[in-house]
This record gives structure tokens, C-alpha cells and sequence, in this order.
């Protein structure tokens, strides 16, 4: 592992000089990785599978480097599906292969669908399992960069769309395509919780007080007296459900 993450390191790092925005995907790469390995050893994976998971992590961004050099943006509506772009920059000339050898298919597959909005059925069973750790942990680092600012949401003083309410409450995790204000953003992090697949998952966001930070920090941005509660009541919704789901 220590030389996959030396090779990811000597293909990022030279995208620094297009701003400090590579660097930052870079550090959130690390922490997914090792998110990835805490979530693989709590399903008593072996350790070849912890492995894995770990590659799946460290890959599972590769993308975000191109992008950002050809667009000047991560957004992918607005420039490109970077898990698709990430599967083809891995494939292209076996380049999979500077990290590892084995495991490719697993690989690519958890790093295509690590960002949709769900995996397909077409998927087995084992190659599913991966791609979820991957989705899980990418989703813990998301709202890690939330609540400390890096992805804090400018609101604008807009409220959240009641389609963006309607789907939060349906328990239904939002696509980013179906945004219509800044604050519906909000909703997008807090939908979240309602595509999460593991029970060590929802201890961690538990543990790290995720939902509860996130919206302090969201109140923070706003003066608007019906967001606010718009979320004060969201958050209670959702801190039950994280609850059911750790009991259930």
C-alpha cells in the first residue's frame, strides 16, 4: 500500500500548480482511504479485502486532478462525470497497474459508481460491497470538509425547495440535479444520511456529531428565520433515523 500511495502521490502532486485546490483533494483522497480501511475491518474483511478497500479509496478521485486542469471546476454538471472519467484514465494503458495488480475490475467498478447517485443492479454482490465502502467513505470526508469549512454552503438567504423538504422526509437521498438554491445544497448533505450502507457508517457520524455540526455551521451562513427552521427541523429527523439505523 505504501507504494500505491507513493505512485498517487507522484501523479497528483504535479497538478498542485493549478491551485490549492488539488491539494485539497489530495488530503481528502488519504482520509477517504483510510475511512475505507476502518469501514473494511469493522465487516471482518481479510486482510487481502481491507486492502482493497484502501485501493478502491486512494483511486477513488483519481480524476478530480484532469478535471480541474481542463475545467477549472469539480463540478461535474458542469464539466464532467468524474467516476466515469476516473475509469478511463485507470483503464487507459493499464495505468491501473502502477498501483496494483490485482483486483482490477473491482477497482474500476467502485471507482465508476463511487459518485451516482446509485449503483446499478448489474453489479455483483462482492463488486457492490466495494463500491458502497467507497461511497460511505467519500460521504464521511464530504461532511468532514462541511463542517470545517472547506464545502461550507453560502446560502444567500434562500430557503430549501420543498421538493428538496418532500425527499428528505420520503427518507430519499437528493440529486444534485434536482438543486434549485443555494440552500437546497444543505439538503444534498443532509440526504446524505439516507445512502449510507453500513452500520460503522452511522456510528462514525454519530461519533463525530456530523448532522449536528453541520448545521450549526449552516446557521452560521444564514439570517433567514425559515431556513433555520428548516433545518432545526431536519435535524431531528435525521438524528432519529441515525439512531435507528445504529439500534436497528
Amino acid at each position: 500500500m505504501k507504494e500505491a500511495e507513493e505512485e498517487f502521490l507522484k501523479y497528483a502532486t504535479p497538478y498542485e500548480k493549478y491551485g490549492e485546490k488539488i491539494e485539497l483533494k489530495i488530503k481528502h483522497t488519504m482520509r477517504v482511504k483510510k475511512i475505507s480501511k476502518d469501514l473494511a475491518e469493522s465487516l471482518n474483511l481479510s486482510k487481502e479485502d481491507v486492502d482493497l478497500a484502501e485501493y478502491c479509496g486512494l483511486l477513488h478521485d483519481v480524476a478530480r486532478f484532469e478535471q480541474w486542469k481542463r475545467y477549472g471546476t469539480y463540478d461535474d454538471l458542469k464539466s464532467i462525470d468524474h467516476g466515469n472519467l476516473g475509469y478511463e484514465i485507470l483503464k487507459k494503458d493499464h495505468f491501473i497497474n502502477r498501483f496494483t495488480k490485482k483486483n482490477h475490475n473491482t477497482i474500476l467498478l467502485a471507482v465508476k459508481y463511487h459518485n451516482k447517485y446509485r449503483v446499478p443492479n448489474t453489479l455483483n454482490e462482492r463488486n457492490r460491497l466495494f463500491a458502497n465502502i467507497t461511497r460511505d467513505a467519500d460521504k464521511l470526508d464530504i461532511l468532514h470538509l462541511v463542517i470545517n469549512g472547506k464545502l461550507a454552503v453560502k446560502t444567500d438567504n434562500t430557503i430549501m425547495s420543498n421538493h428538496i423538504i418532500k425527499q428528505l422526509k420520503n427518507k430519499t437521498s437528493i440529486r444534485t440535479k434536482d438543486v434549485k438554491t443555494k440552500a437546497d445544497e444543505i439538503g444534498v448533505r443532509l440526504g446524505f444520511i439516507f445512502d449510507i450502507n453500513f452500520k460503522k457508517s452511522y456510528q462514525m457520524i454519530k461519533e463525530h456529531d456530523y448532522i449536528n455540526r453541520l448545521i450549526d455551521c449552516q446557521k452560521r451562513e444564514t439570517k433567514n428565520e425559515e431556513l433555520i427552521k428548516q433545518m432545526e427541523e431536519l435535524r431531528t429527523f435525521v438524528n432519529e433515523y441515525i439512531e435507528e439505523m445504529i439500534t436497528c
